[in-house]
């Protein structure tokens, strides 16, 4: 419905200049959906690792598409951990969750510390004009976010007589690296998700400039913290992208569909996949 309406709102101008003017560019984002989702495999066979378990390569993709799938349905993918655990047997599934949850605030900090390079490089969030006040809280939360990321293990004194923290915190103390490798995936991620998006951005006509990255930044950013339900914020990251990058003179057209282009890519399509995967896969007994 929020897409409709914002199709519906765009002038027939833009409608007019839009079109595929680079199809090279189309064709090299539709091709980094391969090295995105390898990343995103790579973080959680880390993961399985540091949670010492052993078990056969099917089972580690069909966990993995499985959580493609139910991430689909909450924000940002966080509810990826859903899919994979029911692969495993119980005594492993609070652990899976816990990790999952702690890689997928990796790539949370990835999507704030680009945002936040960018507002001060363009010394303003493109869509508010209170600079220092902004400033001041994008500091505050980057730096609380960063403290929780690699300082959890002290939050979990607080919880000394639940067994999950006793070997969660075990596990992390045998993992000092598992943080610092889910976070260098993170920002790789987070590089390929700028790359894909400013191709696609090109190949519907867009200009390609260190500001349109910039902008792309913000965009995440703002999707980032932005409330939603379902579906990975479509219809949200749509909106926040037309508001962002007008502002830089892109075709609005073109913002709409590219985001759009990105989303069938990235979460759609890979959740399909997981479905044709997982469909025969027979899961664990709760």
């Amino acid at each position: 419905m929020l897409l409709w309406y914002q199709l519906n709102g765009v002038k027939k101008e833009a409608w007019d200049e839009f079109g595929v003017k680079q199809p090279l560019a189309l064709i090299g984002s539709v091709l980094l959906v391969i090295p995105n989702i390898w990343v995103a495999y790579g973080k959680w066979l880390i993961t399985l690792k540091t949670i010492e378990i052993k078990t056969d390569q099917q089972t580690k993709i069909h966990a993995f598409f499985a959580g493609l799938v139910t991430g689909l349905l909450t924000p940002n993918m966080i509810g990826n951990f859903i899919g994979r655990f029911y692969y495993f047997d119980k005594e492993h599934r609070v652990n899976i969750t816990a990790f999952t949850v702690l890689s997928n605030i990796g790539q949370f900090l990835a999507s704030i510390t680009f945002g936040a390079i960018s507002v001060v490089w363009l010394g303003e969030l493109l869509v508010w004009q209170d600079e220092e006040r902004l400033m001041y809280l994008l500091l505050i939360i980057v730096v609380v976010s960063y403290l929780f990321y690699f300082y959890i293990d002290n939050f979990l004194r607080f919880f000394k007589r639940m067994k999950f923290g006793a070997s969660f915190k075990k596990l992390l103390k045998k993992s000092p690296w598992f943080r610092t490798h889910i976070l260098f995936l993170s920002f790789t991620r987070f590089v390929l998700f700028t790359l894909q998006f400013s191709l696609m951005l090109v190949a519907f006509g867009a200009e390609w400039s260190l500001e349109l990255i910039a902008g792309i930044w913000q965009v995440y950013l703002l999707t980032m913290i932005a409330p939603s339900l379902i579906l990975g914020k479509v219809g949200v990251k749509e909106s926040i992208a037309l508001f962002v990058l007008a502002t830089l003179g892109v075709n609005e057209v073109a913002i709409l569909f590219a985001s759009l282009s990105i989303w069938l890519l990235n979460t759609v399509s890979p959740a399909l996949l997981g479905l044709l995967i997982c469909r025969n896969r027979t899961w664990k007994q709760a």
